[in-house]
């Protein structure tokens, strides 16, 4: 009996423990969070076909296997050296001039316009080897130079036709009849890396491999003048100009984007707020650029990143002390969406986008107001707004009004009506804004307002009076009200007939509150929260309903 009664009781007290233990323990997994980010600083249409880049005591190109640096060159001037397409050589004036990639017929003679390259000997195990067979070609007719493409080799020449190539081999031949002389062909891969002053210092076939010059003294590549930490990478693709790319630590990365998101002169809480919301974004928009070879780009695509040049002591303070610090709900990493000023109260993610967000809800945020763009006001003329509505193929024909016909609980548009003489157009919620300018209309908390009037004839003996549709009010059960501003047209009843009275509006105002979509953390009211003694991790957490800090 003692036995079953035991058994009974640590069932029970088993049963109590289990029923103590939630269902789900919620914790980001950070195994996945990379050491390294790839930057592109320039790429599909902003890809260049050449760059100036310098380190301190020169550079190293090489690439990283298993996360360890290979050299394969080394490049000892700390002047700057220029990193451009295998099309280009130097005017007789110092500028550069590209080469036409073209074929045609000359007297039944295939001709390639292009540059065109030699190579003299076989190709070479190292470096040094290299180095050693040109420095022994002491009569050379033109200066050779090194190539890497497979194995390294000694060219020369950079001639702009398979006429003067062959006329180049001819003489090398003569010269040095000991040694295998061809051309090389041309290769949409293939890099040149050239002195300041237009010397050719190496050839390099990019091919699949992912190459990166490296500072030979510091953590520090200077790219078009413009300073960055890490590594600087070089892509060709075909039929496109040079991929830039910048690998450097997510902590270091950050660095350059949290003083481009927030002045890194704001209270210190403030923007470790920041910092764990670019973090956050960080991550969450990784491989947005996978096809060009890169994680993250560096403009608002992703996050704005100015590099070391942007950095600031008080934001590289932030991240520091943020360090591996992420906002999650539950267990799942945020992204942490976050405007300007709120304007005193954020809205909920469906009233902005379509789908609701469980840690974007809207809260009051007196901390927004009284700081800029609390408030505002945007003047559009009749014609400027017929002339952007035709230019977005929303055309209505002569406009005749625009009123609002949905706001939220918060205040914010839902839909607005632009109506005219032929057609009648709905835009909800942040196509507003889209159509008519994201500066312009700073948010989509806003009314609309009109200079509309109309001339009436008064019952008295004063005679025609003129009224604005702005001071029209309705008579109801519990008290005057006043019509909308923007109503252009009512119709009255004389004891007769009904009769319309048109109001003709020649501008259009809105008003409104806060800067940008209103979701998540508005950044003037996270610095007056960390002016007032709010901790990052408090700010975040008032800003983004149910999350907390990992």
């Amino acid at each position: 009996m003692r036995n079953i009664l035991k058994i009974t009781a640590v069932l029970l007290l088993v049963s109590i423990i289990h029923i103590s233990i939630p269902l789900r323990v919620y914790g980001y997994d950070k195994g996945s969070v990379p050491e390294y980010v790839k930057i592109g600083l320039k790429y599909g249409e902003s890809a260049t076909p050449m760059i100036s880049i310098s380190g301190k005591n020169g550079l190293a190109l090489g690439s990283y296997i298993n996360s360890v640096f290979n050299p394969i060159i080394s490049f000892l001037s700390s002047e700057e050296i220029h990193v451009r397409k295998d099309s280009y050589f130097m005017g007789l004036n110092g500028s550069f001039i590209e080469y036409q990639y073209n074929e045609q017929m000359d007297n039944g003679n295939q001709t390639i316009q292009g540059p065109i390259h030699i190579q003299i000997g076989p190709q070479f195990s190292s470096q040094e080897e290299a180095q050693a067979f040109m420095s022994s070609l002491t009569t050379m007719p033109t200066k050779p130079y090194l190539s890497f493409e497979d194995g390294w080799k000694v060219w020369t020449g950079m001639f702009t036709s398979t006429i003067s190539a062959q006329s180049a081999i001819e003489a090398l031949r003569l010269t040095f009849p000991e040694h295998e002389v061809n051309i090389i062909p041309q290769n949409n891969r293939r890099i040149q890396v050239i002195s300041k002053t237009g010397d050719v210092l190496c050839m390099v076939n990019l091919g699949e491999t992912e190459y990166y010059f490296k500072s030979n003294a510091s953590n520090m590549v200077k790219v078009d003048g413009k300073n960055f930490r890490g590594d600087i990478g070089i892509k060709r693709y075909t039929g496109s100009d040079l991929t830039i790319i910048n690998r450097i630590s997510l902590e270091e990365y950050l660095y350059g984007v949290v003083p481009k998101e927030m002045s890194g002169t704001w209270p210190l809480e403030a923007q470790k707020a920041q910092a764990v919301a670019a973090r956050n974004y960080a991550i969450e928009k990784l491989g947005s650029h996978n096809q060009y070879g890169f994680d993250l780009c560096a403009t608002t695509h992703c996050q704005v990143y100015g590099g070391f040049d942007s950095e600031h002591e008080r934001s590289r303070g932030a991240v520091d002390e943020t360090r591996g610090k992420f906002l999650t709900y539950n267990g799942e990493l945020v992204t942490p969406f976050y405007h300007s000023n709120s304007g005193g109260h954020t809205e909920n993610s469906e009233n902005i986008w379509s789908s609701p967000i469980g840690y974007l809800k809207g809260v009051s945020d007196p901390f927004s107001i009284g700081a800029p763009n609390d408030t505002w006001t945007y003047v559009m003329t009749k014609d400027q707004i017929q002339e952007v509505l035709n230019s977005k193929q929303l055309s209505v024909g002569d406009l005749n009004s625009i009123q609002v016909t949905s706001y939220s609980d918060f205040g914010r548009v839902l839909k607005m009506e632009v109506s005219g003489s032929s057609d009648k157009k709905i835009l909800e919620k942040e196509k507003v804004r889209s159509i008519f300018g994201y500066n312009n209309i700073k948010s989509t908390w806003f009314t609309v307002n009109t200079d509309a009037s109309a001339t009436v004839i008064s019952g008295d003996a004063s005679g025609p009076k003129q009224i604005s549709s702005g001071n029209l009010f309705i008579a109801a059960a519990d008290g005057a009200r006043q019509l909308d501003g923007s109503l252009e047209q009512i119709v009255v009843f004389n004891g007769i007939e009904l009769k319309n009275i048109s109001f003709n509006a020649n501008q259009y105002v809105f008003t409104g509150k806060g800067w940008g979509h209103g979701l998540g953390m508005s950044q003037w009211g996270a610095k007056k929260m960390a002016e007032e003694g709010y901790t990052y991790d408090q700010i975040l957490t008032y800003y983004y309903t149910g999350t907390q800090i990992e």
